[in-house]
């Protein structure tokens, strides 16, 4: 924008000088062939001083002329000058001029009483050492200058502000199919790479721009889905050898002795965590499938829900831990009844976890506008201020280290899930009060609210 201005102030300071000097130099040529006639005529008469009060009767030279001597002082001026401009003998300007001693024709502007007027001043030879000064008033010259002046101080911020405009919608024009792209990829999830941007731009630049950004989700998509595919293989392979050595482990207690007991206990144990971990792990591949794949139809939520809710209910129950289902009837989303199930199992499960005994937990789902709200909350042990922030991490342990020796899967799964079902999961916390679950999904057909 400074770049703009200083163009626009450049030219017009440059019309403004080339306006001026041509508007000067007609009214100087004016002035120069009307100085030629007059010396012409002194130059034949001997009385020369005569010959310009005839000129000045007959009315054929400028209405301002007049003669000085070098001094400055006046010898001769018109009739008509004297009568409209009786002070002009002192004036300053046209008294320096004389004096000044030039040996050639000048031109410059004296501001009279009736406005500007355009002199020119020439050295006679008869009377020696004086000097005829020629004026004509130069009219609208100097108002269609002005207009120049207040035009370019109006207009110059006027170009400014409509350039700028201007430019500012050209960009916004170039730059829109950027903004199409950038839209697109923030709208692409890790759990739906299979979307691609399209886009049909006419410049080329853009067009490669968006075959290479889809041919690069191309094979982020591919790497995804290996590493997913790979995970889920390996924990469903690892399951079977995992069995075996539980099944080995629980034989070869049965024959030992007491005092070697608890050797194996611990071995058992560790092969069931182990063997949880993987599920966990299968589990979590499985919830980073494509969002599309994973939305598959209408699901009564609230069906869902309670049937997860009697299953925590049941091993709350075993904890001494009482649970309070309350489910909304009629409650539908668009996704898949087995996913939305294992979320409110990992999360009940969760609950109970970290519950004494003689705590409660409740599961609560209701609609609320456009969206199912569902909660699950305890009154547990709760989540350090410092790890709340990490809980939908993998293997991040959100509470007590030495209460669980779990994988730490189960809220990113969580997260997987409901971000699959585009919704949002929040998890509010007090350590020692215990933790709320707070899951938020669209409802599967607004329009029916």
């Amino acid at each position: 924008m400074l770049v703009v201005a200083s163009a626009l102030g450049l030219f017009a300071t440059l019309l403004y000088a080339w306006l001026a000097q041509t508007l000067y130099a007609h009214h100087d040529g004016d002035l120069q062939e009307e100085a030629r006639r007059v010396l012409a005529a002194l130059s034949s008469t001997a009385d020369p001083i005569a010959a310009l009060q005839l000129l000045d009767h007959q009315g054929t030279v400028a209405p301002f002329l007049m003669v000085r001597d070098a001094h400055g002082q006046m010898v001769f001026r018109s009739e008509r000058l004297a009568t409209v401009e009786p002070d002009i003998g002192a004036h300053e300007v046209l008294t320096h001029a004389a004096a000044s001693g030039a040996t050639s024709e000048q031109f410059f502007t004296v501001q009279l009483a009736r406005g500007p007027v355009r002199f020119t001043c020439v050295p006679l030879t008869r009377p020696n050492g004086t000097y005829l000064q020629l004026g004509r008033a130069l009219g609208d010259v100097g108002r269609m200058l002005e207009v120049v002046v207040v035009a370019s101080a109006v207009l110059i911020p006027v170009v400014i502000v409509v350039t700028s405009f201007g430019g500012f919608l050209i960009a916004k024009r170039a730059l829109r199919p950027i903004d199409t792209i950038a839209t697109a990829l923030e709208s692409i999830q890790t759990t739906d790479l299979s979307r691609r941007v399209d886009l049909h731009a006419p410049d080329l630049e853009v067009r490669r721009l968006t075959a290479s950004v889809n041919q690069l989700l191309d094979r982020l998509n591919t790497s995804f889905n290996t590493m997913k595919e790979f995970t889920a293989d390996v924990s469903h392979q690892l399951q079977t050898p995992l069995t075996v050595m539980k099944g080995t482990i629980e034989s070869a207690r049965e024959s030992q002795s007491a005092d070697r007991q608890p050797v194996f206990a611990t071995l058992s144990d560790e092969v069931n965590a182990l063997s949880a971990t993987l599920q966990d792990l299968r589990d979590l591949a499985l919830a980073d499938a494509d969002s599309a794949g994973s939305r598959e139809g209408p699901v009564s939520v609230s069906e869902v829900f309670a049937e997860a809710g009697e299953l925590v209910g049941a091993l709350a129950e075993a904890h001494g831990v009482s649970c309070h289902t309350t489910i909304e009837p009629g409650l539908e989303v668009w996704g898949n009844a087995v996913r939305l199930r294992q979320l409110m199992l990992n999360l009940g499960e969760n609950a109970v976890e970290f519950t004494p005994p003689g705590g409660t937990i409740r599961i609560e789902a209701a609609r609320n506008q456009d969206v199912i709200i569902a909660t699950v909350s305890d009154t547990g042990t709760g989540i350090s201020a410092d790890l709340l922030p990490h809980v939908f991490d993998r293997h991040v342990h959100g509470r007590s280290q030495h209460s669980r020796a779990g994988s730490g899967l189960g809220l990113a799964i969580v997260k997987r899930i409901v971000d699959a079902h585009g919704g949002n999961v929040v998890i509010t916390s007090q350590p020692g009060a215990g933790t709320t679950a707070s899951i938020t999904l669209p409802i599967a057909n607004p329009a029916s609210v």
